[in-house]
């Protein structure tokens, strides 16, 4: 029987608006995807087997004073997978509280890995404190990792970009880090492969935008018995200074650290929405950045290329040799999906139909896209 042929479409890809509109209505989007994918996963690994009679019980819990794995009873065993301390039992969903927490508590334990063995990166914190500004003031700060030859290494420069919505730093998809294993849901491999194959490496921090604060509103009479009205939190913002979007963000570590870099040779590797902010550094960046940027590898990005795009990115990312986008695809892995015109550049297989795990299934076909790059 003759295989179907079916025209593939890369990820949805937003109209062309103003700068502005597109940007918000990309990270909207993709926003809502990410969720629906997220619903999909949780449906497939959580197990929720007798939860609902301790809801009562587990909605009284504050939450936020858990600071570790084990005072949520779980750890990461061998396999690098979530299980629970009694049991080896998968994640069980609580409710969004508990969900949201335990994932803030995971993004402490990846980050914690990649500054050991076998990474060894440095947290640094931007932006840095001023000669004025003591420790005990409330200042806005987001992290974000370099390899310790990054001010040495004068070949190649790996710069690693999450994609939008929870995930921060280290991770590729918080939902994969939760209900399958950091193998899939953290860029740990990615990292082992590049300082294996000599990178220095830089890791963004593109959602890290600001700090929340809570106060207490003012005591107002109620015009019945002139009794206070009960205090309520307000959540107030601080955003941190040059992050405060993904697209500042990575203009802002550009500017600081990327330029500052010895590498002869940039290689930029970004997943979904970190595709787009891709695009927003070469639209602003590109005489700095033209003569060492050598090869672009995304994994399902969302981005664009359209008429408002400069004349560098079109090229840039038109060149089949220096930009790949591996979408999701039931093809297998690295297979040539031709050319998105709406992408403006070269698409394969990434050898999976579900947008989080792109990255880890299309790791192989990446580097190798990548090594024959800087040879």
């Amino acid at each position: 029987m003759e295989k179907e042929t079916k025209e593939i479409t890369p990820p949805s890809t937003p109209p062309t608006h103003t700068d502005e509109e597109k940007n918000n209505k990309d990270i909207e989007e993709n926003l809502i995807f990410q969720k629906s994918l997220t619903e999909n996963l949780n449906s497939r690994f959580y197990n929720n087997n007798n939860n609902e009679n301790k809801n009562d019980k587990n909605n009284n819990i504050d939450y936020k004073n858990y600071k570790s794995l084990k005072d949520f009873s779980y750890y990461y065993n061998d396999q690098m997978q979530l299980r629970s301390i009694d049991g080896e039992e998968k994640f069980k969903f609580v409710n969004q509280e508990h969900y949201d927490r335990l994932g803030d508590v995971i993004v402490t334990t990846i980050q914690d890995m990649m500054k050991s063995e076998p990474y060894n990166l440095n947290e640094i914190w931007i932006p840095e404190k001023s000669e004025n500004e003591t420790e005990n003031e409330n200042f806005a700060q987001s992290n974000i990792f370099l390899s310790k030859d990054f001010y040495d290494n004068s070949e190649n420069l790996m710069v690693l970009i999450n994609g939008s919505g929870a995930v921060k730093s280290g991770q590729w998809a918080r939902s994969l880090c939760i209900n399958d294993s950091l193998n899939s849901g953290t860029i740990l491999p990615y990292l082992k492969e590049a300082k294996d194959n000599g990178f220095s490496i830089i890791v963004l921090n593109p959602n890290f935008n600001y700090i929340e604060e809570s106060s207490s509103s003012s005591n107002e009479k109620s015009n019945d018995n002139d009794e206070p009205l009960k205090k309520k939190k307000k959540v107030e913002r601080q955003y941190v200074k040059g992050s405060e979007s993904s697209q500042n963000h990575v203009l802002y570590v550009f500017d600081h650290f990327i330029s500052k870099s010895p590498a002869k040779k940039i290689i930029i590797v970004a997943h979904s929405f970190g595709g787009v902010n891709t695009c927003h550094l070469l639209d602003n960046r590109a005489e700095k950045i033209e003569n060492r940027l050598a090869g672009i590898a995304l994994t399902d990005s969302v981005h664009s290329i359209s008429s408002k795009s400069n004349q560098f990115t079109k090229s840039f990312f038109g060149n089949q040799d220096k930009t790949i986008n591996f979408i999701r695809s039931e093809e297998e892995v690295g297979t040539d999906l031709g050319f998105s015109k709406p992408q403006g550049c070269r698409i394969a297989s990434a050898g999976h139909t579900i947008h989080e795990f792109t990255s880890a299934f299309c790791k192989v076909p990446l580097f190798n896209f990548i090594l024959k790059i800087i040879k």
